[in-house]
């Protein structure tokens, strides 16, 4: 009866899927294709293109009256720049830029995300949107003068939008290589009771999202402070700006070559029958969408995630863009100090990881310990209205620093990890793409209309402290036993 009842339970996780031992060339293929992606994650996206935007837009701007031209050379100026049919803040302009991009990832995203569930196509558009993500990175360096912004505006949308897509893609792989580790297969192959291979692919896959951020966070930050280098060599410029993305999207690019190699694409199942490769993504996402009640418990914590990774992603680029405007600190001076953030991060995820052990806590405590953690950031700074410090002096920024790198890399870690194991097989890059639709749209709208960028942290404080309560409902046994059941539902209801 036991038997049977393993058997049972092992087909959801081996059904219609090659089940073969991930080699070393593919684990390393794959720690580099993270590594590479993770380039753009650092100094690109995180401080340069912010930084870049700001300053061309200030350049390009007029002052509030919309007539004069901006006045970059005095302290905390006010500026506008004009955008589609009116105007926006210049201090919002970068955050605006990167909500177009997440506009643009949905509609890309939907439309082929549920197409590398299917064939060989997982690691085609894995490589495909890191090409084009370096390429347009590289491209910075065409904006010749402050009058081409909507042109770098472009170039970042492009540039996040295949970083973000690469990502998907590049994330995806974790399930599918815990369910293919060579320990977990030998495991399978000794009648080890089911159990213990679920205990097992968990385990590899908190190991593998794990060293993956590593070495991802590793490289941003030898290429954070390469880029650091050229911009002290170059006085700070924009021009230094743009030769530091140059080389930062030339590293990306560079880097690429080796998971092209080494990793492999394993076949999944073809295309059902009577379906149109330009509609088939949107009715799958349509389905997990409305699939809420079979998949209650990852649908919470997906929308606890939505809200989560908003105020996360966004602390650091709203931070920069404050110390720069209020501080007035210099794009050099940013850059050196961000590039201590990748160190912040990797003693982070260890230091987690050691008291996880040391204390048997789940994932879901570290979860809900780096979150709160994570909200005491921006209330520190909403402190500043009132009191003398609250990121009013320069030495809080290092302050500022630590504490975001300490939590955003163990709560990217664990809630990845952890999404991984809620995810039904064979559904992996639709509920990734899913994972990341949400980014920095409100604050650029609050910055905007107050002109006052430390306004825009009563909005982060609300989406990194809210989801907390939200999180405390999953059941995460139970959104696993819903995960596994969801694919003979939908054999069922296709039937």
């Amino acid at each position: 009866m036991n038997l049977e009842n393993s058997e049972e339970e092992k087909s959801p996780s081996i059904e219609n899927e090659e089940l073969t031992p991930i080699t070393k060339k593919e684990f390393v293929g794959w720690y580099i294709l993270s590594a590479a992606n993770g380039i753009y994650g650092g100094a690109p996206i995180g401080v340069l293109i912010p930084l870049f935007l700001e300053t061309i837009a200030g350049q390009a701007g007029y002052e509030l009256d919309r007539i004069t031209p901006c006045n970059t050379t005095v302290a905390n100026y006010n500026c506008v720049v004009r955008f589609g049919t009116g105007f926006i803040s210049t201090e919002s302009y970068s955050l605006y830029i990167i909500s177009i991009s997440v506009i643009v990832q949905t509609v890309l995203f939907i439309s082929c995300g549920s197409l590398a569930d299917h064939g060989k196509l997982q690691k085609m558009f894995a490589l495909l949107y890191a090409f084009i993500g370096a390429t347009a990175t590289i491209l910075f360096i065409a904006v010749t003068s402050p009058q081409l912004y909507l042109l770098a505006g472009v170039f970042a949308i492009i540039s996040n939008c295949c970083y973000g897509a690469a990502n998907i893609f590049s994330g995806a792989y974790i399930p599918i290589f815990s369910r293919n580790h060579p320990k977990v297969i030998e495991a399978r192959n000794s009648n080890v009771p089911i159990i213990e291979i679920k205990k097992l692919e968990d385990e590899m896959t908190v190991n593998l999202s794990s060293h993956s951020l590593v070495v991802a966070i590793f490289t941003a930050m030898l290429v954070m402070f390469s880029t650091g280098a050229i911009l002290i060599l170059t006085n700070g410029s924009s021009y230094g700006t743009q030769l530091a993305l140059v080389f930062a999207g030339s590293c990306w690019l560079i880097l690429l070559i080796f998971p092209t190699i080494w990793l492999t694409s394993r076949s999944k199942p073809p295309l059902p029958v009577g379906e149109h490769y330009l509609l088939y993504s949107w009715k799958r996402v349509g389905k997990t969408l409305l699939s809420t009640r079979s998949l209650w418990q990852t649908m919470k914590f997906l929308f606890a995630w939505f809200l989560i990774s908003d105020g996360v992603s966004t602390l650091v680029v709203v931070g920069i863009l404050f110390s720069k405007k209020h501080l007035e600190m210099t794009d050099t001076e940013i850059i050196l100090m961000t590039s201590l953030v990748p160190v912040f991060e990797i003693i982070g995820i260890y230091l987690f990881f050691f008291l996880q052990k040391l204390f048997h806590m789940t994932d879901k405590t570290i979860i809900i310990i780096t979150s709160i953690f994570s909200s005491i950031l921006p209330l520190y700074v909403i402190l500043g209205f009132w009191l003398p410090f609250g990121l009013n002096n320069r030495w809080e920024v290092w302050l500022y620093l630590l504490w975001f790198g300490i939590s955003i890399g163990t709560i990217f870690n664990y809630y990845r990890a952890l999404f991984s194991i809620m995810i039904p097989i064979g559904h992996e890059n639709e509920f990734f793409l899913c994972f990341r639709l949400l980014q920095s749209i409100a604050s650029g709208i609050i910055i905007n209309y107050t002109h006052d960028i430390r306004s825009s942290f009563w909005f982060l404080l609300a989406v990194i402290a809210f989801p907390v309560l939200i999180f405390c409902t999953v059941n995460v046994e139970k959104g696993k036993e819903e995960a596994e059941k969801y694919p003979k539902r939908e054999n069922v209801d296709n039937s």
